[in-house]
Formats: structure tokens, sequence, C-alpha cells
């Protein structure tokens, strides 16, 4: 893709890979240039070094801040002071884990700069397997433990326990991952994003589980673990998005080695976004060890006046400053090495421009997994005969159990052999009159116990035409509770239930059936009179199965063409 001109956002532009895409994005000449990142003071930094740099020839470069895993509201307060309110803690479980509606999607700093600024290419270079891990479950975990043993023991505050269970939910990882990829899916589709590419992690730099490097816990740390579990879901959630529909081009350069540098100097150490505070403690009766260890004790140390740590460091970026002597062993042979910002650019920009670098994730994936294969296609046939056999010498048919799902599989394939059942084929059904029809399917299923009772049986609700009376039985797998136990009966909920799952036997899905039902059989039936090429197998293909009313072949059809269910690779 030929980037002059182009939008171009790099999120994390300020960190240390960002802002070596960023000099070098400038080379190419994009008409703007937004770099976002997580404070201001690092926003406005980069923005200026931006404008002002040699390369710059007129590209504008606009900065944003906040943090992009949550909504706008709460995108400039750190994780301590979202935690601090229950209301805000509410509206994260809420962003997380309830249904991906408007409010949600709308009120994500992520879209809200994407719905602004409209990039054609994004460029993401923030450690997002990171940003998540160090939020620490584990040590939520051991504050909720010890509050239940507390309780057990009667001594708990049930407030401070309803706290860290929010906090845990809040917290976990996979949730926070999926629901980020989906805002960033919906924001990209709005902004027309045409190319997204990931700097990932490995999480451990490259290293096995015996990384020595920890984080206070015994090896392998499981923080790093973590960090190497998400990097590894983030990239298949991108892989999926990769071989989806009507997506942006994807592609993940994944670094295997430490990242470093920004700088090297001397002055005050950062670590975690702060300078490290200079105390002394002078040996005494008070220092010598007893019987326990308190996290809090008394204080035994003195602050040493304004003074804070200083020496000779080297920036590692969002890897914060090393000594010379944690540089040297980090980097040093057999250790994690590291690899330079500039080339992990280098290799970007021909990514973007269409080069082969062999190093982009997803092809890699692509070119080594297990594809469909050409005996799997010819013995298919075979066994669907086999089946259909079967049901012809039982004299049972074989539709749905509700075990593949989702639970609208289940219901369309139902509907469509009740139709097969009253009608034998699509002209029939296309001819006859919608009333009569719907009449007719819910005398067939209020008449025919053996096949009520099978929809009924495997969790499928039946609406009868009415759209008042329904059927069910005591389990049913749609809708999902989510853990409440009464639903509220509305017009939204009846519609959401009936498309999602229920078998409808109202007058209007019977006429959407039949619209289904013509424009299928005219997509069927376009051009295979004139051009028998391989251009038109698809259809066909479908063609003889639409003949005969095949239930599998048009509910692919309607997942197909419909619920734009199908794959591209």
């Amino acid at each position: 893709m030929d980037i002059k001109g182009k939008r171009v956002m790099i999120f994390g532009g300020w960190g240390l890979v960002g802002q070596a895409i960023a000099k070098q994005l400038l080379e190419e000449e994009p008409s703007e240039l937004i770099v976002t990142s997580l404070r201001k003071n690092e926003a406005e930094e980069i923005q200026h070094i931006l404008e002002n740099h040699p390369l710059n020839r007129g590209t504008k470069i606009i900065s944003v801040h906040g943090d992009l895993f949550v909504r706008e509201a709460l995108s400039n307060m750190s994780k301590a002071q979202i935690y601090a309110s229950p209301d805000q803690v509410g509206t994260m479980i809420h962003d997380i884990y309830d249904d991906l509606g408007p409010d949600i999607i709308q009120n994500s700093k992520l879209y809200q700069i994407m719905d602004t600024h409209k990039p054609q290419i994004v460029l993401d270079c923030i450690n997002t397997a990171t940003a998540f891990a160090y939020q620490n479950v584990y040590q939520i975990v051991a504050e909720l433990r010890a509050e239940i043993e507390e309780l057990r023991a009667g001594k708990t505050d049930d407030g401070r326990l309803i706290d860290t269970v929010e906090r845990i939910i809040a917290t976990l990882y996979i949730p926070q991952l999926i629901r980020h990829v989906q805002i960033l899916i919906e924001s990209m589709h709005q902004a027309e994003t045409k190319l997204y590419l990931k700097v990932g992690t490995s999480g451990t730099g490259g290293m096995g589980f015996n990384i020595p490097y920890t984080h206070s816990e015994d090896k392998p740390s499981k923080m790093l673990m973590s960090k190497s579990s998400l990097a590894g879901a983030h990239t298949m959630l991108l892989w999926l998005l990769g071989r989806t529909p009507h997506a942006p081009i994807v592609k993940e350069i994944k670094p295997t080695a430490a990242i470093a540098w920004k700088k090297i100097g001397y002055g005050k150490v950062v670590r975690k976004g702060s300078h490290i505070p200079l105390y002394d403690s002078a040996p005494s009766e008070s220092t010598v060890l007893g019987a326990e260890l308190v996290k809090h004790p008394e204080q035994t140390w003195d602050r040493l006046d304004d003074q804070f740590l200083e020496s000779v460091y080297i920036d590692a970026g969002e890897n914060g400053y090393f000594s010379a002597g944690e540089f040297s062993v980090l980097t040093g042979e057999g250790q994690m090495e590291f690899v330079t910002p500039e080339e992990i650019a280098d290799l970007t920009l021909l990514e973007i421009k269409g080069g082969n670098t062999g190093n982009d994730i997803i092809s890699s994936l692509d070119s080594s997994v297990l594809l469909p294969s050409y005996r799997a296609g010819l013995i298919r046939k075979d066994a669907i005969e086999q089946m259909q056999a079967l049901e012809k010498e039982t004299g049972k048919d074989s539709v749905a159990f509700e075990l593949l799902g989702p639970p609208r599989l289940t219901k369309l394939l139902y509907e469509v052999y009740i139709l097969k059942r009253l009608k034998g084929n699509i002209d029939a059904v296309l001819a006859a009159d919608p009333a009569e029809l719907t009449a007719q399917m819910e005398a067939e299923i209020l008449n025919n116990q053996e096949l009520r009772s099978t929809i009924l049986s495997v969790g499928t609700p039946i609406l009868l035409k009415d759209g008042k009376t329904f059927l069910r039985g005591p389990d049913i797998s749609e809708p999902n509770f989510e853990g409440k136990t009464v639903l509220e009966v509305s017009p939204h909920n009846i519609e959401k239930w009936t498309s999602s799952g229920w078998l409808d036997l109202r007058i209007e899905n019977v006429k959407k059936w039949q619209e289904r039902l013509s424009s299928l059989k005219v997509d069927m039936e376009k051009k295979t009179t004139q051009d028998y090429s391989s251009y038109y197998f698809r259809n066909r293909r479908f063609l003889g199965g639409t003949k005969r009313m095949d239930i599998g072949i048009i509910v692919n059809w309607v997942l197909e063409y419909e619920d734009m269910g199908y794959r591209i690779k």
C-alpha cells in the first residue's frame, strides 16, 4: 500500500518502537500522522518531536492521549483511581462483559479516536499483553483468598470482599482482550481502515519456560507466562480477523528479543513512571527478625530528604530503565539478546508497502495451518449419503440436536425442515399464501407430537403464530440468562430471541423465509444456463440441492449470504 497522502495512526506512538516507526513514516509523506500515548505529556512530546523532525515535509502531526482499553470517561484515570469508585468499576464490568451494543462501542476511547480521525492505516505498537497481564490477577486472587478465610472466621468486612470480587471480574485477562479486539474491529469498519499492523510480543523476549527473569516469584514467572499466553491469544484473534470477509489487511510482527534502546544517560532513575526515592536504615532493636514478617511494619527507615536514586542508565522504552549491569546481562548471548526499534520499523514499512519480509506472523500461520483436505471433500458426499440412507431405513429424519450451535442454526434447520415437510419444494413454498402457510406450520407442530417433542427436547422454544403463546422444555438454549433468573418479555427481546434461536411460527417469519428462498432461487439460477465455467460452480452445486430442498444447503446459503458467516481462506 502506498503511504503517501494517507492518514496513519500509531497506537503507542511515544514508545520505543512507535517513535522509530513514526520517524521513518515521515519519509513516506503521509497526509496525517496521528500518534497516541497513555499520558498527555508523552503525547505532546512525540508530537513536538515529529513536527520539528527534519524528515517532516508537511505531514500534519496530531497527538491523542488516554487509555485505549477503556471508555472515554475513564481513559485519563489510573486503574487505582478507577477501582476507588464502585460505579466506575461497575462501568468497566459492563463494558467488558455485556452485549456489545452502541453504548459500549461508541463510548470507547478507541472507537472515538478512530471515528474522529478515520485512519486508513493503523499501526499498533502498544504492548497489549503487558497492559492486561500486569494488572496481576494473581495478586488480587491472593487478596480474595485471604478475605475468604477472614469471612470463614467471621472477621471480614463484606464491603471490602465485594470490592475485591469486582476488581477480579474487571481484571480477568481474556474477556478484556476479546472485548478490545471486538471494539477494534467495529472501529476499523467505521473508519474504513484498510490495513492494520500489530507489533506484538512473545512475552518472554524469545526465551522459554526457563526464563530466569521474574516478578519476585518462582521460575517461571506467572506474570510472564500470563503475558505470553495473552500474546498468543491476541495473535490468534488477529489471525481470525485476517480470515474475516471485508476486514482490513491484518499483519503482525512479533519481536522475540529485548528491544533497545531509546537513550543512554545519567540522572534520576525512573521505575513505573516515577523516580526512586532514597531511604536508609541502621541496625537497631526494631530491626531484629522476630517470629513474623509484616508487610507494613512500624517504620525503621528514614527518607533521605528529597534525594532520589541517580545513576547511569539505558532507557529501554516501555521496559523502563536498565542499569549497565542489567543491560549487559539481559542482552548477553544466550539471554534475551536484543533487536533495535529501527529494525522493527524497517520491517513494518516493508510490510505496509507490500514487501515480503517473512516476519508477518499472520501469513506464517496461514501457510502453516492444516487446511480442509481433498480427501475429506470427496468422502463428505459418502457420509451424507449414508446418513440419508439410514434416515430412509429408520423413518427418522435427522435435523438438529443443538450440539453444534449456535441456537440459530437449530432454529433455521427446523423451520426449513417443516416447510419441506409441508410443501416439498421451493416453488411450492413461494406460491403459498403466507397466512395459510403459517397456519399449516402451526398445525404441523401441534399435531405432530414426535416432531414437537424433539424440537423442545433439544432446547429450542417454539413461538406460535399469535406471537404470545410459546412452548418450551425444561432447558432452553436461547436466551442465555447470564446469571439472571428472570428476563423481561418485551418486543425487543422477543425479536432477539426468535432471531437467535426460537422456532418462529409468526407470519412475519414465514414471509421472511419466502423472501430468502426467492433470493436464493434467483441467485442459484443466474447465468448458470449460459456459463458453465468454474466461476459458477457454487451456484450449480446449490442449484441441485435447492431443487430437492436440501435443508443443509439452504441454511448454508442463509449463513453465508445473510449472516456473512463464511470462510475466505
